[in-house]
């Protein structure tokens, strides 16, 4: 039983690193592209403090990987293509 629970919470640790990196890239695709509205900007987040934009940011990546739903969307076509080879990517 104790091999299985650390095997388990071995998979927890790696889905959150997973999720982290794939958190900071939305951030940083959101955070970059000024010629067009971002998901930062759309929903208001720009102006938050960086604690709350960065935990937006985890918990839309989180829901990437499970059924759960999130308001956060794309708002332009580098967000688009960043969320569809996550999508993929959670697939596999």
């Amino acid at each position: 039983i104790t091999s299985i629970s650390q095997h388990i919470f071995a998979m927890i640790l790696l889905l959150l690193l997973i999720t982290h990196f794939i958190g900071c890239a939305w951030f940083a695709i959101g955070n970059s592209q000024v010629e067009e509205t971002t998901w930062l900007m759309h929903f208001g987040l720009d102006g938050q403090a960086w604690y709350y934009q960065y935990f937006t940011a985890l918990h839309w990546s989180i829901t990437q990987f499970t059924p759960a739903s999130m308001e956060i969307t794309p708002r332009n076509l580098y967000e688009r293509v960043f969320t569809i080879a996550v999508v993929v990517f959670a697939l596999v």
